[in-house]
């Protein structure tokens, strides 16, 4: 039996401050030691560990105060530092530095932790041991997903940007929903930045992504295309709704300009619907192509409107 106060007084001190976390588990995934490092990022009691199931002791947040073991909660089995013990300790297998992400019970709160774990086995007496080691990468992840987040966003308005646009138009046209995009235009908006001035023309910029926002849903996607073009992107052939947001958009903004500005800007819309048998096989380019053929109907029918299928509405 594998008794980790055996352990040679030098390697015992090695193993307990390690700079990277550490634990050793038995062959039930019951944890056998764990080091200063794993006590620190995961605030376990240091009297209540020993023999504990692994995902018991360190609260994973899938089975913490359910009473259930580790292996028993609802997603053990896509358990992902599951499936890296088991490859180490039945397989045999060395499992180098992976990326694992988890949420676990920290301080009363789920936090969600990325690391980097690496497993091997070891046998003692014919009994098998696991030892696992964890790099918290949490920090530099999150930076890196806050970095995305800001190359996604533009800086005026706090809208995605036309790059994230066409990545969300390419993912959603390879399902099987389809898809509704728009694409509007704020109408003479060069006139209004002449004649009141780039502050102004900004404040409209955001009173218009405000009436977008209280108009639209939490699912519908809403990106500045460039300059003072817009895009809406609804999951499936929706043009009817879509439309109706449009015009309780127009509306919204023009009273909140009215009311903000002493002026009431208008804008054009061109929507264009794609089921998903249609769209297979469309480049994003063409989808865009389309509903922006309907936008400049809609310029050249005389503004503050909108062109779908052929048809073309003035906004109230």
């Amino acid at each position: 039996m594998f008794d980790p106060n055996a352990m040679p007084h030098f390697y015992k001190t090695v193993f307990e401050n390690s700079p990277v976390g550490l634990i050793v588990v038995d062959g039930n995934i019951a944890l056998k030691d764990i080091n200063h490092y794993m006590f620190s990022v995961f605030n376990i009691d240091q009297n209540g560990f020993y023999e504990c199931m692994l995902g018991n002791a360190l609260k994973c947040s899938d089975i913490y105060l359910t009473g259930k073991k580790c292996g028993e909660g609802d997603n053990c089995n896509d358990c992902a530092l599951r499936k890296i013990l088991n490859s180490a300790m039945l397989e045999g297998v060395n499992v180098p530095e992976t990326v694992v992400e988890h949420d676990f019970i920290i301080n009363g709160g789920n936090q969600k932790k990325w690391f980097k774990v690496s497993a091997s086995r070891f046998i003692i007496k014919d009994e098998i041991f696991g030892v696992l080691s964890f790099i918290d990468i949490t920090s530099q992840v999150e930076y890196e997903e806050l970095l995305n987040r800001q190359l996604s966003l533009d800086a005026a308005t706090g809208l995605i940007n036309k790059y994230a646009l066409v990545d969300s138009i390419k993912n959603l046209a390879s399902g099987k929903n389809g898809l509704t995009v728009a694409m509007i235009d704020i109408d003479d908006f060069k006139a209004v930045n002449d004649q009141y001035g780039h502050l102004t023309g900004d404040k409209v910029l955001n009173l218009f992504c405000s009436a977008v926002f209280t108009n639209t849903r939490k699912q519908d996607i809403i990106g500045r295309f460039g300059g003072d073009e817009f895009m809406l992107v609804f999951l499936g052939t929706v043009e009817g709704l879509l439309i109706k947001a449009l015009q309780r958009i127009a509306t919204s903004f023009r009273a909140a300009c009215r009311n903000e500005l002493g002026f009431s800007p208008t804008f054009s819309a061109g929507v264009a619907e794609f089921s998903a048998e249609n769209i297979a096989g469309m480049s994003v380019d063409a989808i865009i192509i389309k509903a922006d053929e309907n936008l400049y109907a809609s310029k050249k029918a005389g503004k503050n409107r909108v062109t779908a299928s052929g048809t073309i509405q003035v906004f109230k």
